[in-house]
């Protein structure tokens, strides 16, 4: 069943372009709402085999299940490849196309709402309620009966225009509050897994082989091999890696032991945080309990493929420091250059600095400093703004032993503008919501979302515990 206001297209007019046309059309009609895709099988049998690879790993796929499959346009092969894998399987699947990193449609779309709402000139036009309330609608079936997965396949997005992001942001600040819910579904229940999925793409080839010698340079037929072998990978391979590594050891003791850890690089990155009872998390793509060594107990259900992390939530008042960040960081509204740095006190965000005024205004937008648009909003929707400055995870990676050889190479670098790859390929720190892994951050502030917005660099790291006088 459709939810409500949706438009349904097929997979090869997402891919020709021809969807933006009808939805054009069907938004300037009032029509506002999910773009379903039939989901058109890929024909490409390694992406069959990964995916069924990835559901077995997951461990909580069964007969009756509902599964919604939120893709991006770059990753919307291995959406309809897995609503085909998930039916063989007896779930059902529905495929949405994710609107919320299309800058260069989102200005087509949000005219044609205008075009309908005549009465709004600025801002988000009344006819994106249509757009809330189709989001809420695709919910319905997992808020009745449960048994529910959230699926994401990220494929990399292209680099916004700064002309772009105003709609962009409208979009945004339509979808992310009507998706709210699915942190209340995560926590009791009714979505058993959260699996983000990383699609490779030959936008990821080209900006790997950016800066590296021709010799170097990977395929994509390269990149695919290795980013399928990089998600076989078994968790006890994963744990045996985690544990070896001194950072991981320095985690754990200092949430069963109390104390401060000390993160330093030599770009002039050093920070100091407690993590005392927090749960020192170790992500194998399974759900299910995933604290290392007695620091838990955590429940995981969030899943990501490819895996390599061990991550912690701070005490949110307790990371103190500077962070340098020498590789560029793409976002949905841009590109922050490098180097770029983030100061914290006591938790929270006090300053950023950047090479130019664009990408501060994207730096001090995501963490929390102030709005892209300039203008800070009131009420919950400032709370929830405003609770992006605060320290949400700090976290090791680069360890999946397919990925490591090459991020020791130098032909692995965090540059790839996909966080859900980045983040794999160097640490990261991340600011805003931490509640999914037992921070204190909530997801929503009356049904605006708090960001978990990571920041990530590479894996030249010392982390050293030091104990309480």
């Amino acid at each position: 069943m459709l939810p409500r206001n949706a438009l349904e297209v097929s997979r090869g007019e997402v891919e020709d372009g021809s969807w933006l046309d009808k939805a054009v059309f069907a938004w300037s009609r009032g029509t506002v709402g999910v773009i379903v895709v039939e989901p058109e099988p890929s024909g490409d049998a390694e992406l069959h085999q990964a995916i069924g690879a990835m559901l077995d790993s997951n461990g909580t796929f069964q007969a009756g299940d509902r599964a919604i499959i939120h893709a991006r346009q770059s990753g919307l092969a291995m959406g309809c490849e897995a609503a085909h894998v998930l039916l063989e399987r007896d779930i059902s699947a529905t495929v949405v196309l994710g609107l919320t990193t299309m800058a260069r449609e989102a200005g087509s779309l949000l005219d044609a709402a205008r075009a309908f709402d005549a009465g709004s000139r600025t801002g988000t036009p009344q006819a994106l309620a249509g757009m809330a309330e189709s989001y809420r609608s695709l919910l319905e079936g997992i808020e009745r009966d449960g048994r529910g997965h959230w699926i994401v396949p990220l494929g990399t997005s292209l680099d916004p225009d700064p002309a772009d992001v105003p709609a962009l942001d409208a979009l945004t600040d339509t979808i992310m509050p009507a998706l709210a819910p699915t942190a209340v579904y995560r926590r009791d229940g009714r979505i058993c897994s959260h699996d983000m999925w990383f699609n490779p793409t030959s936008l990821d080839v080209e900006r790997l082989n950016e800066d590296l010698p021709e010799q170097f340079h990977w395929t994509l037929d390269e990149w695919r091999s290795l980013v399928f072998r990089a998600m076989a990978v078994s968790a006890p391979t994963l744990y045996r890696q985690a544990m070896a590594m001194e950072a991981t050891r320095a985690m754990i003791q200092g949430s069963l032991r109390g104390g401060r850890l000390r993160y330093r690089r030599g770009d002039g990155t050093d920070i100091s945080f407690r993590v005392e009872n927090r749960p020192v998390v170790l992500d194998v793509a399974e759900v299910g309990e995933s604290a290392l060594e007695g620091t838990g107990p955590y429940h995981s259900i969030i899943v990501n493929q490819p895996t390599t992390e061990v991550f912690v939530p701070p005490i949110e008042d307790s990371l103190d420091g500077v962070i340098v960040f020498n590789r560029p960081q793409r976002m949905p509204f841009g590109v922050i250059r490098a180097p770029y740095r983030i100061e914290v006190a006591s938790g929270q965000v006090t300053a950023a600095s950047a090479p130019d005024e664009e990408s501060l205004r994207l730096l001090r937008h995501y963490v929390g400093l102030e709005p892209y648009s300039g203008t800070m909003p009131g009420g919950d929707e400032g709370r929830a703004f405003r609770m992006r400055r605060t320290i949400a995870e700090v976290a090791i990676s680069g360890f999946n032993p397919v990925l490591l050889p090459q991020i020791r190479s130098g032909r692995l670098r965090p540059v790839t503008g996909n966080p859900l790859l980045d983040e794999k390929l160097g640490d990261h720190q991340a600011f805003g919501a931490n509640e999914f892994f037992k921070g204190s951050t909530p997801s929503s502030v009356g049904g605006f979302s708090v960001l978990h917005t990571d920041f990530i660099d590479c894996v030249d790291r010392t982390l050293t515990w030091e104990p309480d006088p």
